[in-house]
C-alpha cells in the first residue's frame, strides 16, 4: 500500500471514530474539567517516496496549562512518535484507544509511571502537573 493510500485509510478511521480537525491536526479532547488533556495527533513521512515509513506524531496538552497551543502536537507540553505499523486503520484505531484511555492529567501520569510514554518529550510544566 503507498503513503497516499495509507494516509486515505487513516484519515476514514480517525473520521469513523469521530476524531475532529482543529487546524489541520487531529484532535481529542478529554473529559470536561481543569484536570482534562487534550490529544493532538499529526502523520509525519519519514520521506517523500510513496513506500516511506509514516508515523504519528501525537502531542497532549493539559488545560491547566491555559489556552490551547495553534501549531499541533509539536507544540504541546508533550510530544511522542509512534510508528505506524500494520494496518493503517487497525494502527489509527489502536492509537485512539490508546489515546482516549488517557483522558486527565491523572491518567496520564499513571501510564508514565507504569513505563507508557516514557520516551516521550515532557516539558516542565507539565511534569509538574504529572508530579514528577
Amino acid at each position: 500500500m503507498d503513503q497516499k493510500a495509507r494516509r486515505a485509510a487513516v484519515a476514514k478511521a480517525f473520521r469513523a471514530r469521530k476524531v475532529a480537525l482543529r487546524k489541520g491536526h487531529w484532535r481529542l479532547p478529554g473529559a470536561p474539567g481543569d484536570r482534562s488533556l487534550t490529544w493532538y495527533v499529526d502523520l509525519r513521512s519519514d520521506g517523500p517516496a510513496q513506500g516511506a515509513a509514516l508515523r504519528f506524531e501525537i502531542g497532549v496538552w493539559a488545560i491547566a496549562l491555559g489556552p490551547e497551543p495553534d501549531g499541533g502536537a509539536v507544540d504541546c507540553a508533550l510530544l511522542a512518535d509512534v510508528p505506524l505499523e500494520g494496518d493503517p486503520a487497525s494502527a489509527a484505531n489502536a492509537l485512539v484507544d490508546r489515546l482516549s484511555a488517557l483522558g486527565t492529567i491523572e491518567d496520564l501520569a499513571r501510564a508514565r509511571r507504569d513505563g507508557e510514554l516514557a520516551d516521550a518529550h515532557v516539558d516542565r510544566d507539565l511534569r509538574e502537573l504529572l508530579g514528577e
